[in-house]
């Protein structure tokens, strides 16, 4: 908002967790009109517009890497499983690795040491104990169900929102056009009155 444009209340408080503020409905465009004007409740609005689209953007692009990490997350869990299993049962593990495109070979690997090496993100890997690893990734597991979940509530909120203000924009941008379609006919009127 430029610092010539008067403030107009177009969103209030809402109990989102991201404090994403809730737009308001315009019950009566006559009243918004006469208060705040037409353009300047329209040109407000299409800002406000602006910013629940830049929101959803964000929040979609979260949405999707955690639909991408969370499956990841739950494959290495897994393995970190079958390799504690293995391990308890003093097996070896047999396994095929990619030596490069469409080339993999088999292998037996010893699985004495009870640790497994963990990517951390960065090219950063760090090694636990089996039992370490499997609390570090529950918890992540359980983490990013938790923000999925709650990325995919803001997203559900943020389209109401997104709805509402379109709702808006058109209902003020028609009162505007007719109210001036209005004054234009009275003036034309007063006008022809004069001759």
């Amino acid at each position: 908002m430029s610092a010539t444009q008067k403030f107009i209340p177009l969103t209030e408080g809402s109990a989102n967790a991201r404090k994403i503020p809730q737009a308001v409905f315009l019950e009566n465009t006559e009243a918004w009109y006469e208060k705040y004007g037409g353009d300047e409740v329209v040109t407000q609005m299409n800002e406000l517009y602006q910013k629940y689209k830049f929101m959803e953007g964000q929040l979609t692009r979260g949405r999707e890497s955690l639909r991408v990490k969370t499956p990841d997350i739950r494959k290495t869990l897994e393995m970190v499983k079958l390799l504690k299993d293995k391990n308890a049962k003093q097996e070896e593990l047999q396994t095929n690795f990619l030596i490069s495109d469409n080339v993999w070979a088999k292998a037996t690997i010893p699985n004495d040491t009870g640790k497994v090496g963990l990517w951390l993100g960065a090219n950063v890997m760090v090694e636990y104990s089996y039992d370490e690893a499997l609390v570090l990734l529950e918890r992540n597991l359980a983490n990013a169900e938790i923000r999925l979940k709650s990325t995919e509530e803001d997203l559900d909120f943020l389209k109401d929102q997104i709805t509402t203000t379109e709702v808006n924009i058109a209902r003020m941008y028609n009162q505007t056009v007719a109210i001036k379609q209005k004054e234009k006919a009275a003036a034309e009127g007063a006008e022809a009155a004069k001759q």
